[in-house]
């Protein structure tokens, strides 16, 4: 299981072992940190064992893109990563087999061509079918830019969403929720005060910012949270959209329809396109992979815990009782490049990983 996709051309890469710790928590928060090795060098910088692989090969993509390398490129990988258990029995050290996309297509037929890649691999390892759970993070954010919010609600409603349960404190006018004390001081500051006020701390404690984070993120970082726990006033009608659009969890077609008939009340063109995308995606789909597809579920908030994922979402598992412990996972990061190189660089993402440990559970080897 070297190599599962070596037909994919490309460059197999050995992805950096050791990466800084900040990436991984700026990405997901310092809920992640229970789940991430780290240790502190002789410096005070923190650094982790690569949670994943994704991160890393994003981390040197960007290096590579900045040195003027361009256009689409594949890398393909098989190594360990390092991760503390979230369900008993889980090992801390498991390997990962996985491709990323660079630089290609954003649309459903590139989303299909990674799903057909991962269930390809899959059967050629006895492996035909699984338990399908899809998502697509774009969805709900086009809901709410349907919605013709002010421009505040729309990007606190859009950071919400990424938190279980944030949506509803958001447009329940909860104050502080996940904001850390920090930020609940900063609440009611413009971006100028905020900035003042960090640079106050500097100034006061005689730290400054490491790594590549600069002061001026840092603040707008804090402004984004100080904003998120200020009291928001939405309309119910658009309230009651926004949560009927989170409850949508059914077979794809269902979970689309379910959508279709909520989008009746919005009437938005853009919407209405990611909606036929969903569609086109599905088909496309069905078509590469029908015994995989046959029952699988799709929700609109469905991957949110990828955190860097920011788009088409899945995963595979070999029962319901084994959600949770998928043996394949993917989908599409057209962001995160920019995330990391601080808008330097960007270009579309899209990846997959098998758990070969999972995989080969599924396929009835029990040695």
């Amino acid at each position: 299981m070297n190599d599962l996709f070596a037909s994919l051309g490309g460059e197999f890469v050995e992805p950096r072992v050791v990466v800084e710790a900040a990436l991984p928590l700026e990405l997901s928060g310092e809920a992640v940190r229970g789940r991430i090795c780290v240790f502190v060098d002789e410096d005070g910088r923190e650094w982790a064992l690569r949670p994943d692989l994704t991160l890393p090969v994003a981390v040197d993509e960007v290096a590579a893109r900045r040195g003027g390398s361009d256009g689409e490129r594949v890398v393909r990988y098989s190594a360990p990563v390092f991760r503390l258990p979230a369900l008993p029995g889980d090992p801390v050290e498991f390997t990962q087999a996985g491709f990323e996309r660079f630089g290609g297509a954003s649309d459903p037929a590139a989303d299909a061509a990674v799903f057909g890649a991962i269930t390809e691999a899959c059967a050629a390892s006895n492996v035909a079918q699984g338990v399908v759970k899809l998502g697509d993070l774009s969805v709900f954010p086009a809901f709410v830019d349907a919605m013709n919010l002010p421009a505040e609600a729309a990007a606190g409603l859009k950071r919400a969403f990424r938190q279980e349960g944030g949506v509803r404190a958001f447009l329940n006018g909860a104050r502080g929720g996940a904001a850390s004390g920090l930020s609940q001081r900063m609440q009611g500051m413009n971006r100028r005060q905020v900035a003042a006020f960090v640079e106050d701390i500097f100034a006061l404690t005689g730290m400054r910012p490491v790594g590549e984070r600069t002061g001026d993120e840092i603040v707008e970082r804090l402004h984004q949270r100080a904003q998120d726990g200020e009291a928001v006033s939405v309309p119910d009608e658009i309230k009651a959209v926004l949560e009927t659009v989170l409850e949508v969890d059914a077979a794809v077609p269902e979970a689309i329809a379910a959508l279709r008939k909520v989008a009746e009340t919005v009437q938005s063109d853009a919407l209405e396109a990611k909606l036929d995308q969903l569609e086109v995606r599905h088909a496309a789909m069905v078509k590469t992979a029908p015994e995989f597809m046959a029952g699988a579920m799709f929700s609109p908030r469905f991957g949110r815990r990828f955190t860097y994922y920011d788009g088409f979402v899945f995963e595979i598992a070999a029962s319901e009782t084994e959600q949770g412990r998928p043996f394949a996972a993917g989908g599409r990061y057209d962001s995160l490049l920019s995330d990391l190189s601080g808008g330097e660089v960007t270009a579309n993402a899209v990846g997959a990983i098998i758990i070969p440990h999972r995989l080969a559970r599924a396929a009835g080897d029990t040695s």
